[in-house]
């Protein structure tokens, strides 16, 4: 599921309100549509490696307007196929403080399915998000729409160019809990490195070790 490049969506949305709500005289409104790219070692997704250790592709478009609303979708290769991720959100800024809700529905066609939104298609995972931040602090839910009790809670943290991540996914059946953490360095505008290791019930042993997650990403 598309991870990395929510932290940009959100940012953006947040940076596009703010610029809003900080102007006093009224103004046209203003609409922004970017596209990105991105090649990686690996689908790193919540302290898992989902593709396999193989290499993935992924791309998207993101749609954004000063009112502070945004959508997009998000494409990418992985170890069962494809995925292709739906989101829409809303995001505003005052001060320092910020406050982001969104929905976001992942895809799955490859499994042999036809992905709808029928609940008794498997090849639709939905969640709800809501995120709130102060300064370059940010404390997101992620609550799945069908099944409340199962949610993923994270704690993000920016210094310059690097970037703390603390993550907990607590599930209906706690048998399947576990908290993950990383580290994130962008070396330039485009590459960057993500040292992550995720521990618990929910992960076998053999997966508990840390991997490192190398993307490089580019928007046009």
């Amino acid at each position: 599921m598309k991870k990395t490049l929510k932290l940009k969506t959100l940012a953006l949305s947040l940076a596009v309100a703010g610029a809003s709500f900080a102007s006093i005289a009224p103004s046209v409104a203003q609409a922004e549509v970017s596209y990105n790219a991105a090649v990686s070692n690996m689908y790193l997704w919540r302290g898992q490696d989902i593709s396999d250790g193989q290499g993935v592709v992924s791309g998207g478009i993101d749609y954004s307007h000063d009112s502070g609303l945004y959508a997009g979708v998000w494409a990418s290769s992985e170890a069962a196929g494809t995925e292709t991720d739906l989101y829409g959100g809303y995001g505003m800024t005052s001060g320092d403080f910020g406050l982001n809700l969104a929905y976001w529905a992942y895809f799955y066609p490859s499994d042999g399915t036809k992905a709808s939104f029928d609940r008794d298609d498997s090849s639709l995972i939905s969640e709800y998000e809501v995120t709130l931040s102060y300064a370059d602090l940010s404390l997101t839910a992620m609550i799945d729409t069908e099944e409340t009790d199962n949610k993923y809670y994270s704690l993000n943290y920016g210094i310059g160019d690097f970037g703390l991540h603390a993550g907990m996914y607590d599930f209906k059946d706690d048998a399947s809990d576990y908290t993950d953490y990383n580290v994130s360095y962008a070396a330039t505008d485009n590459l960057s490195f993500t040292l992550s290791k995720a521990q618990g019930d929910g992960i076998a042993a053999e997966d508990e070790k840390p991997m490192l997650n190398v993307t490089y990403a580019f928007t046009f």
